[in-house]
């Protein structure tokens, strides 16, 4: 079959990506039988304790309807977002237990995060789609029944995938349960579909953080380490301090930071990461400077608004008094930290939060190449508030955005994305390579930035000629939808950088 490509300009909307870790839907369907009216008093109690939270903390707390305008009988989900400013992207509400899991890296999947690819479209809006996987979840039931990156299948469950019926061909996907894919070679334009059926299980993962590693040597004697980052987990801080412990150990002189499909998660470990980038590090520098709504920031101090690196320590420490953590974590970073003035971040529309903040709050202190697209503008905090009593009470917890996140120097002006200093797209060789080729588009774009010698053989020329084939004109997708909209994307999370203590409210349900 030769394939028509439609144009893969993201900004034109032609590309739909998502990643499976980054939704945060139900997992199961309703029940087609009769449903029992909810119990609005148990509701009010929950929605009660919920807006209280939200007037004290959440940054747009003064646009929150009065109550008098609010339907306490409401479900909390519903509830929650009648509370939500027409601007707030981010904020979101859980069952507890499913929100702490979920940020922790753990979720119910297959272990597989896909992009579709538009072609042999009969008009501007309709297309058929196939499935590229772009990662796999180590030890995932997907990676143990041998998909990887690169892996392309054109149907699931047998049927098979268009613009006008992904979401419910997808449906599986999407809620994290089992589903068999329909494989599919491409080579060129030729798409040729196979005759197997890949079965995969859902189980619940434990997702790394760091999911792929290596050094590459240059042709001039450059030694890059490349680190693919898909998660900035608190608890997984210990993954990183041992990739640059090697590197370290490597005589590693240029880093090539892989945070292409990275959705966010934590700030501390953020700041570790940075920490253990950067030249000249000092744990008394500012990284991140926040602003609150009109309440907190009267009630805390300016001085109190700029996190330094020894502040943002303590939460991926095991150590519980902060002067422990914070010596444990910044002997740790010392131990590690690669000293580089310059480093090549991978960024897309799908790097956001915390990876958008290493790329921006880096910047005021050493070289920062961003190869790759514009990133998806995610420049706030959130904090988990949940019922902190034993037991707890309420199984609800919320995380809202409470702050906009700054740079050292108070600049934090990106909410429509980060846009890069090299602007390649990794759909220009499909299938999608394997981590860490020297021939993916961005990977190779950064290796011919560190040795120019490298351009004739990381597959530079392979990729221009590549981006020359016959592709669909005038396909116009600016009224479909991308699939990537529905995602969750993760703000940064303040949880342990901020003193709940001070927010007096938040441990009062």
């Amino acid at each position: 079959m030769k394939l028509r490509f439609a144009s893969l300009n993201r900004r034109n909307g032609l590309l739909i990506a998502l990643s499976l870790v980054t939704l945060f839907t139900s997992s199961c369907k309703k029940n087609s039988s009769v449903e029992p009216e909810p119990d609005a008093s148990a509701n009010r109690e929950i929605n009660e304790w919920v807006v209280e939270n939200m007037r004290y903390v959440y940054y747009w707390n003064q646009t929150i309807p009065d109550d008098s305008k609010l339907n306490f009988s409401q479900e909390p989900p519903e509830f929650f977002a009648s509370l939500r400013n027409p601007a707030d992207r981010f904020s979101w509400i859980a069952k507890a237990d499913e929100l702490e899991e979920n940020l922790a890296g753990v979720s119910t999947s297959t272990g597989i995060s896909i992009s579709l690819v538009p072609f042999n479209c009969t008009s501007p809006e309709i297309c058929d789609l196939f499935a590229n996987v772009r990662s796999v979840v180590p030890g995932s039931p997907a990676a143990q029944a041998g998909v990887e990156r690169g892996t392309i299948f054109i149907g699931v469950n047998g049927q098979r995938m268009n613009t006008e019926n992904y979401m419910t061909v997808l449906d599986p996907y999407l809620k994290g349960q089992g589903f068999s894919i329909n494989l599919a070679t491409l080579s060129g334009n030729t798409l040729t579909p196979g005759n197997q059926s890949v079965a995969l299980t859902a189980t619940k993962i434990a997702e790394p953080s760091v999911q792929f590693k290596r050094v590459i040597n240059t042709l001039s004697g450059r030694k890059v380490g490349y680190l693919f980052y898909n998660r900035f987990l608190n608890n997984r801080a210990d993954e990183i301090f041992n990739v640059f412990q090697e590197f370290k150990a490597a005589g590693v002189n240029e880093l090539v930071l892989d945070l292409r499909y990275n959705p966010g998660g934590g700030i501390a470990v953020a700041g570790v990461l940075a920490a253990l980038i950067k030249q000249d590090y000092a744990p008394d520098q500012v990284f991140v400077n926040y602003n609150y709504n009109n309440i907190l920031n009267a009630e805390i101090p300016l001085s109190q608004r700029s996190q330094s690196f020894a502040v943002l320590f303590p939460p991926v420490s095991t150590k519980s008094d902060d002067e422990e953590a914070f010596a444990e974590i910044d002997a740790k970073v010392k131990a590690a930290n690669l000293n580089l003035s310059k480093v090549y971040i991978l960024g897309t529309g799908s790097s956001a939060s915390a990876s958008e903040l290493v790329i921006h709050n880096l910047a005021p202190y050493m070289e920062v190449i961003h190869i790759g697209e514009q990133t998806m503008g995610k420049n706030e905090g959130s904090l988990t508030i949940k019922d902190e009593r034993t037991p707890r009470q309420i199984d609800w917890a919320i995380q809202p955005i409470v702050v906009k996140l700054a740079n050292k120097n108070g600049e934090g002006d990106y909410d429509t994305g980060l846009r890069p200093d090299y602007e390649v797209d990794e759909f220009s060789v499909l299938p999608f390579l394997p981590h860490g080729s020297e021939e993916d588009p961005l990977i190779a774009k950064a290796l011919e930035l560190i040795d120019p010698s490298m351009a004739a053989t990381t597959g530079i020329a392979k990729t221009m000629a590549a981006q020359k084939r016959q592709r669909l004109q005038g396909a116009d997708f600016k009224a479909f939808k991308p699939f990537h909209q529905d995602a969750k994307y993760f703000p940064v999370q303040l949880d342990g950088t901020i003193d709940k203590n001070r927010l007096k409210k938040i441990l009062e349900p």
